[in-house]
């Protein structure tokens, strides 16, 4: 008997030393399905010819590794034909490229630029605008209800077409915006649209890195930062540093958006055949690195567009 109570006495001690499991609670994730947006979402086409895009793929793999990195022409088939596929995998990873896409007219290129053009990512992207425009006009709305002037940042913003286009769009509210890039020319391409929208004056314009949130805030913090696409080119732990700043320098009750592209099917063309390497993140490790900085998951959300390429990732702070 004794024996026995000693065992019992035994487990009861190891069960305890067990450490507990901690729960940690995800944000959830959505396939938007707006129907008041009209999202592309051709994707039988490019899942198709992804043998004939894989051949490509290899074919500069194979170019790159015999003669040298940087080729002119990596093919024919993509940056030798179209002028406008050229441009792209030029300004890769830069504001150049996504305006290209962005604006792309289809019609009046080259069949072959309009293939490409057509492509999922490319499709993606220009859904990942629309649900940006969409999540930033939201927000503003959030915030106007409470607040008679709405302060706005854009970190990394390129163009900082979808914020300059919604501030256009809700000219009635005072809506006072900071956009900052380290890339001049986009800075100088962002005052160029804001002059054409008429709200330049609105708009103060920053040539810098996002390094320093607080810094570029100058003590002025905001309702809103929209920071979408830098993430693909930051690692997790220095990620999960700059949404933590981001996360300090919001006001309560702010908002922040930002967004990543997840794994997909074309990323190695998109590496070796348009020069455009990022680092893809399932919508899950894009939410681990919101909350690891400070965002409660029950406070935010990621939509994901309908091809699943890119994910946006809209978070209030509500302490």
């Amino acid at each position: 008997m004794q024996m026995h109570l000693q065992s019992v006495l035994n487990v009861a001690v190891r069960v305890k030393s067990v450490p507990q499991l901690q729960i940690v609670e995800k944000i959830p994730v959505v396939i938007d399905r707006d129907i008041n947006i009209s999202y592309e979402n051709n994707w039988w086409l490019y899942c198709a010819t992804l043998p004939i895009m894989w051949v490509l793929t290899f074919w500069v793999i194979l170019k790159k590794k015999i003669f040298r990195n940087n080729l002119e022409t990596n093919t024919l088939w993509f940056d030798g034909l179209s002028k406008s596929c050229r441009q792209v995998k030029e300004g890769a990873a830069s504001w150049h490229a996504l305006d290209v896409i962005y604006n792309f007219p289809f019609g009046r290129e080259s069949k072959v630029g309009d293939y490409w053009f057509g492509m999922m990512n490319a499709q993606a992207v220009r859904n990942r605008l629309k649900i940006v425009k969409r999540e930033l006009m939201s927000a503003i709305e959030h915030v106007a209800r409470t607040n008679q002037q709405i302060r706005l940042l854009s970190l990394a913003c390129g163009s900082a077409q979808a914020v300059i286009e919604i501030m256009a769009e809700m000219k009635e509210l005072d809506i006072r915006a900071t956009v900052v890039d380290l890339d001049p020319t986009a800075i100088d391409y962002a005052r160029t649209l804001a002059k054409q929208y008429g709200i330049e004056d609105k708009i103060t314009f920053i040539v810098g890195g996002v390094s320093n949130v607080e810094k570029v805030t100058n003590g002025a913090r905001p309702h809103i930062i929209e920071m979408v696409g830098f993430l693909d080119y930051r690692p997790d732990a220095k990620a999960v540093r700059l949404v933590s700043q981001i996360h300090k320098s919001l006001l309560p009750n702010g908002i922040f958006l930002t967004g990543n592209t997840c794994p997909n099917l074309e990323q190695h063309f998109l590496r070796w055949v348009i020069n455009w390497s990022m680092i893809y993140r399932k919508p899950k490790v894009l939410g681990d690195i919101i909350t690891k900085a400070g965002f409660l998951a029950q406070d935010c959300r990621i939509f994901c567009e309908p091809l699943g390429i890119h994910a946006v990732a809209v978070c209030r702070k509500f302490v």
